[in-house]
């Protein structure tokens, strides 16, 4: 059943129950008021008929009886101490001696009701100082007839409630599927992989709520499809990245090595082709180094422990490294750090970070050019600037610069021995350490790349 259906449903049928409880308890009351009204004006209409039955009741009980009956409009009945009937108003009357003729007697006032010929009968005795008793008896069909009278108006009433109900009530129903019916059809679209469907805000109560709730839904879900879809993509290059990288030098090797093993070359050519063998084993190793690292480094835990680590002597200690790679080139290493200049970090990591950045600068820059080193205090964090005057980089390589295996200069970066995973490496090391990294270049004028990371206390 639909849930329009169902809100109807309840709706008519609350208003059904109502008015059937109300009309039940209206005509229970009413009853009951209308014959205690009957019963309050027999007592009071007994009571003034005891004088006329003590006067003449012995002596014409037949006439007084009847005389009464006619004043009083009700039937009469006169009894003796003994409760014999003395006479009465009606035929019928004689021989219907009740209860309530012996309660008179004993107690005063006696009530009772019960049907006779075909109709019920409401009846109050009341006995006089001397014994007699006068018992007047009333029909209840008048009541009858106002309680069914009251009966079919309720009815009538009930019965246009009913319908005003089921207007208001389809009314009602809609407005409010209209909204759930619209969410039910989005949550389809959702369900579909349909996550560009709008969604409005909603209004200010439950269902603009649960509208603003299927709307985050929506976006949460949109955000981990396309993150579950990057990393599928990140992966499907990752693994095609990884293969090229392995089949040059694995190809390299292997055809040379099988050179080798004919014996058909002369002993120059021969070292010639095992200095290649070297170069290209050497460039396999330092690609299989970097794919462990950068998979230890992923893998790191960010609340491993820092130490304060003084900015000049890590500075001092990638430039030694770095010049002693770098030998034969006119490159000018220069360090501009504050000697107390400290930062809160794990030594080790950021010094190999550094030494990422130094060497790319020192590989990648203009010959004969100079690259500078500089740290300052920025805030609570210390900013490590490695600036060269080298060709530059082109700006839509920037944003990729970090990504694995990218490369700006493929036959460059080749001939210099790198797979593209230094700065992937720099990017993961420097973010375990809650810090950033970022890159900014003109082309033509020279590169600078900026390391943030905590400051130390002082």
């Amino acid at each position: 059943m639909a849930f329009r259906t169902k809100l109807l449903a309840s709706h008519v049928g609350l208003v059904a129950v109502v008015g059937a409880i109300a009309l039940v308890s209206l005509e229970r009351g009413l009853s009951s008021d209308l014959v205690g009204q009957l019963d309050q004006r027999l007592e009071e209409q007994a009571r003034g008929a005891v004088e006329w039955a003590h006067e003449g009741g012995r002596r014409h009980p037949e006439k007084v009886a009847k005389r009464i009956a006619s004043i009083v409009d009700a039937e009469v009945t006169l009894f003796d101490a003994e409760g014999a009937v003395l006479g009465a108003s009606s035929d019928e009357a004689h021989g219907d001696v009740g209860e309530e003729v012996a309660t008179a007697r004993r107690d005063g006032i006696g009530r009772a009701s019960r049907r006779r010929s075909g109709r019920e009968l409401h009846l109050v005795a009341v006995k006089s100082p001397e014994g007699v008793v006068v018992r007047l008896g009333a029909p209840l069909s008048e009541i009858e007839g106002t309680v069914a009278a009251m009966r079919r108006r309720l009815l009538f009433a009930s019965s246009v409630a009913i319908a005003i109900a089921i207007a208001l009530g389809v009314l009602a129903s809609r407005l409010a599927s209209r909204p759930l019916s619209a969410m039910t059809r989005t949550a389809a679209r959702l369900a579909e992989g349909d996550f560009d469907v709008p969604i409005p805000e909603g209004e200010a109560d439950e269902f603009g709520v649960l509208w603003r709730s299927l709307a985050s839904l929506a976006q949460q879900l949109k955000a981990r499809i396309e993150s579950l879809k990057k990393l599928a993509s990140m992966r499907r290059d990752f693994v095609a990245n990884v293969s090229h990288e392995l089949r040059t030098p694995v190809s390299a090797i292997q055809g040379y090595a099988e050179t080798l093993l004919d014996g058909k070359t002369d002993p120059e050519t021969s070292r010639q082709f095992l200095e290649i063998v070297h170069r290209q084993a050497v460039r396999l190793g330092s690609l299989v180094e970097q794919l462990l690292a950068l998979s230890e480094i992923e893998g790191r835990d960010r609340t491993a422990a820092s130490e304060r680590v003084v900015v000049a002597d890590l500075a001092e200690r990638v430039a030694e490294a770095v010049r002693g790679r770098s030998r034969g080139t006119a490159v000018t290493l220069g360090i501009e750090v504050p000697a107390d200049l400290a930062l809160v970090a794990d030594p080790d990591a950021l010094e190999r970070a550094l030494l990422n950045v130094v060497d790319n600068a020192v590989k990648y820059g203009r010959e004969g050019g100079r690259v500078q080193v500089r740290a300052e205090p920025a805030g609570e964090q210390i900013r490590i600037t490695v600036t060269d005057d080298g060709p530059g980089i082109a700006p839509e390589h920037l944003p990729r610069l970090f990504e694995r295996f990218y490369r700006v200069d493929e036959g460059r970066s080749r001939k210099q021995g790198g797979a593209g995973l230094g700065l992937a490496i720099v990017k993961h090391l420097v973010e375990s350490m809650h810090g950033t990294v970022g890159v900014e270049s003109t082309p033509g004028e020279g590169t600078t790349f900026t390391i943030t990371v905590p400051a130390a206390p002082a």
